[in-house]
């Protein structure tokens, strides 16, 4: 846990958004997500990728001004070593970017709830109707949330959410 690296980071993050990155560009990369990357890669010393991983953050910071300010390769560039990073930390740490289980929950309940709702339509019905189908599925979708959101609590006290 070098306290040193972490802030070598994060004020170089800032040097390059003071010199270089416009509001929009800040708000649309999500530069800020890089210094949490960079806590939650810091917080595990005997992990090797993280080590590879906080030089290939180190390359990102470095490189920040002409990832994101030059052609849209570059953009592409530091989004998949952004995702590379943020993978990692999913696999091998369960560290979840914020809402990932709102989401998730949100989407898969949905899809149960509508499937639900078409069984039991056709099941009661013997044919679609829409105000059960709509109903499930607005059911599924609550439930969905109302779990997700559970969960992405319980990891943010927890500390490992992004």
């Amino acid at each position: 846990m070098d306290e040193n690296w972490l802030s070598k980071i994060s004020s170089e993050i800032d040097e390059q958004i003071d010199l270089y990155i416009s509001v929009r560009d800040y708000r649309f990369y999500q530069i800020e997500k890089l210094k949490r990357i960079a806590k939650h890669l810091n917080n595990d010393e005997s992990c090797l990728e993280c080590r590879y991983a906080r030089k290939e953050l180190e390359g990102i910071v470095a490189e920040l001004d002409r990832l994101i300010n030059k052609s849209g390769v570059n953009r592409s560039e530091y989004e998949k070593k952004v995702e590379s990073l943020l993978k990692h930390l999913k696999d091998k740490h369960k560290v979840f970017q914020a809402h990932h289980f709102t989401y998730t929950y949100s989407a898969v309940y949905t899809l149960l709830g509508a499937g639900f709702g078409l069984l039991l339509s056709y099941g009661i019905f013997y044919s679609f109707n829409p105000s059960v189908f709509f109903l499930t599925s607005g059911i599924g979708m609550f439930v969905g949330n109302v779990l997700g959101s559970r969960k992405d609590k319980a990891l943010i006290r927890e500390g490992k959410q992004i």
